[in-house]
């Protein structure tokens, strides 16, 4: 019953990031908090990456992005922000926005990521997602000069 419900839950989260209702998705994210204990909002949020990551494979950046920003939340709201898992949906999320074309996003999750990477002490993608961040910073600056 609890997979149904989670199932369900995630379909309707895909059905309104497809339909682009960012307030509406806040909401959701909001109601599902209220409504699930901590372990089922982990696995709802690790469904999330997980068709974030497929819709990347398929080329849809945007949507992928939307479910990466709704996961960071869920995990946000129960207390993992320090966990080392944020920061590794982070940079999946700084990579989904890049290829999205969405650089100045891209640049602020990757500067994100490279920050808990380094309170995590995992030198080797701090400094992947710290150089990425520039990168994606300076396309920000050209896109934001035309």
């Amino acid at each position: 019953m609890k997979k149904l419900l989670v199932t369900m839950t995630i379909a309707l989260l895909n059905y309104s990031a497809f339909a682009g209702e960012a307030t509406l998705a806040n909401e959701e994210v909001a109601s599902l908090i209220q409504q699930y204990d901590n372990e089922t909002l982990v696995v709802i949020s690790n469904e999330l990456v997980k068709m974030a990551n497929e819709e990347e494979g398929i080329g849809e950046f945007d949507l992928a992005s939307t479910h990466y920003d709704r996961a960071l939340k869920i995990r946000e709201a129960i207390g993992m922000k320090s966990h080392k898992s944020f920061a590794s949906i982070q940079y999946l999320a700084s990579q989904a926005y890049s290829k999205a074309g969405n650089f100045c996003e891209a640049s602020l999750y990757a500067k994100k990521a490279s920050e808990a990477f380094r309170s995590h002490g995992i030198v080797k993608y701090e400094e992947k997602a710290q150089m990425e961040a520039k990168e994606f910073a300076k396309a920000c600056a050209v896109v934001a000069a035309r």
